[in-house]
């Protein structure tokens, strides 16, 4: 059996990014599934920011 080798350590920031991207991806996932659209309006008055909202639009 093959086994990978371990790669560099990710920095704090990657680690951040990645998390922050896979949250991302989620919260589209389950508002496409219980809604059937991405209601911007609606996370824009629950007080998620217009740079999360972008990432969102790009996740």
């Amino acid at each position: 059996m093959k086994t990978t080798g371990k790669g560099r350590p990710k920095s704090e920031a990657q680690l951040l990014d990645h998390a922050s991207n896979n949250l991302l991806r989620a919260l589209k996932r389950d508002m496409l599934k219980k809604e059937g659209h991405i209601d911007y309006d609606k996370l824009r008055k629950e007080g998620y920011s217009e740079r999360l909202l972008a990432k969102l639009a790009n996740a």
